[in-house]
């Protein structure tokens, strides 16, 4: 210990001969910089502002001499930029050294207030580096969008922080004019209903999520042209496509509620993407007396399931639900189920993924920890792809005090279990294990190939009638009486 203690002044000693023998010049010196532009890309404006992620670049003295820089934001305080160089805050900053062969870091962030308009809008600043008289500047751009804000202001013990977008029996409707941002939880109470128009992008921070509760409803009007979009607030290129960015959409049930109507909507990116039960306070809950209806829907990237249902009724035409940590559709309990044009695609990538992607059970845990068994009546999933990257992406599980009346017909399954007996009479429309024939994998293109197995092996001909599968998931027309199976019908 002696002995370090006497090296330690030396070092310093000598760690301070090398920077008073740096050769500083005077002459013009052109920097090196690592992004001669940093953009943020799209930020939400908000009053007061909240600042950005932070973004860097480095700044390096190319030349064998030292320098000596000054460093300013051109925009000064009014700006919506702020900077650091080197660990240190500030708008200006004289004579900052680099050494030779050596450099800086600058960090920016932005923070931008409302605009009070609709359409996005740009802030453009510059920082300033003065190197004996040579001047070099790197550009800041913010694109900046004003959003409506849902923050929370109810918090009740045991359930997330919440606010009311639509109270007891009030109607609430989102046009397409700008962004909506929910913080925690957005709620729609009971007999309040929340109507959602097309094109609306409603952005989720974490954590947060839409929930419509017991007898509320949720209407949403998205077109193919113009769906409607769930996500995170996080707009920056790498999380566009990051799964557990934000909590779900959580729907409970009513039969004054009346039927909840998503049509082209895009959920992404969740924890859960939909999850829809009867009230978990009540163990002996019957079937929902509410449906969930679902046309052309695309739900990705959930960390642990796209749709989990409990004691509910579904009804599904050109569904998409790919790539989930758990279950693509985790349907349990009771129930009344209809799925029409449905594809399953799980080739989850974020870790390894022991279950299958659907499974159907009739059972399930209510809160206090009992096994509740409920009926599954009039179900049927036809027209359908169930596949992944797994062996066996499709299970059954059901309490023989209830006998489903449940049928597949005309569905492709990837899947080491039994496909035989009561729920698939028709053996010469059931597939199992053949490659679907998607367009790239890789891609998360789910559209069919020219040459896929599934294109030609649905069918149109099935009771119920049902109008919305007469188009395809992107609106392409099913005419030739030979539809594909899936969600997606083949189109050169």
């Amino acid at each position: 210990m002696r002995r370090l203690a006497l090296l330690l002044p030396v070092l310093v000693a000598l760690f301070s001969s090398c920077r008073k023998d740096d050769q500083f010049t005077t002459d013009p010196v052109d920097l090196e910089f690592t992004q001669e532009e940093v953009l943020f890309d799209t930020v939400f404006a908000l009053s007061p502002p909240i600042g950005t992620v932070t973004k860097s670049f480095r700044v390096r003295n190319t030349g064998d001499q030292a320098v000596r820089v000054d460093i300013a934001l051109e925009g000064g305080s009014p700006s919506p930029f702020r900077i650091n160089v080197d660990g240190s805050p500030g708008l200006s900053f004289d004579d900052v050294e680099i050494r030779g062969g050596d450099s800086i870091y600058v960090f920016v962030e932005a923070s931008l207030n409302q605009s009070n308009q609709n359409a996005p809008y740009i802030h453009e600043d510059h920082i300033r580096f003065v190197t004996n008289g040579n001047e070099q500047r790197v550009k800041l751009v913010a694109w900046g969008q004003d959003a409506h804000y849902i923050r929370p202001d109810q918090s009740i013990s045991g359930l997330p922080d919440f606010s009311y977008i639509a109270q007891e029996g009030e109607a609430v409707h989102w046009p397409n004019d700008k962004p909506y941002v929910i913080y925690g939880y957005g709620v729609v109470d009971s007999l309040g209903s929340l109507t959602i128009d097309a094109g609306v992008r409603v952005h989720v921070h974490g954590g947060g999520g839409l929930w419509i509760y017991r007898w509320g409803r949720l209407q949403i009007d998205g077109t193919v042209e113009n769906p409607v979009t769930f996500q995170s607030d996080r707009l920056e290129s790498f999380y566009s496509e990051l799964p557990g960015q934000w909590d779900r959409i959580w729907i409970n049930d009513g039969p004054n509620g009346g039927n909840h109507v998503l049509n082209n909507v895009i959920i992404k990116n969740a924890l859960v993407g939909l999850q829809c039960e009867t009230w978990p306070g009540l163990p002996d809950a019957e079937t929902s007396q509410a449906w969930l209806e679902l046309n052309k829907v695309r739900i990705r990237n959930c960390s642990a399931a796209g749709i989990l249902s409990r004691n509910y009724r579904i009804k599904a035409t050109n569904l998409l639900v790919s790539d989930c940590g758990q279950y693509c559709l985790a349907l349990t309990g009771g129930g009344e189920y209809q799925l029409d044009h449905l594809t399953v695609a799980n080739y989850w990538s974020f870790g390894i993924r022991n279950d299958p992607a659907f499974i159907m059970t009739n059972t399930y845990s209510d809160i206090n920890g009992s096994t509740q068994v409920r009926d599954i009546t009039a179900s049927f999933v036809r027209n359908a792809i169930i596949y992944g990257a797994n062996t066996n992406e499709f299970q059954l599980e059901f309490n023989s005090l209830a006998t489903p009346d449940l049928r597949f017909d005309y569905t492709l399954f990837k899947t080491d279990q039994l496909t035989t007996g009561t729920f698939f009479p028709d053996q010469s429309s059931i597939s199992r294990n053949q490659s679907p024939g998607f367009a790239d994998i890789s891609a998360r293109d789910f559209h069919l190939n020219s040459n896929a197995f599934a294109v030609n092996r649905g069918t149109a001909s099935l009771p119920p009638f049902n109008p919305n599968a007469a188009s395809d998931l992107d609106g392409v027309f099913r005419g030739d009486g030979q539809p594909d199976l899936g969600c997606f019908e083949y189109a050169p």
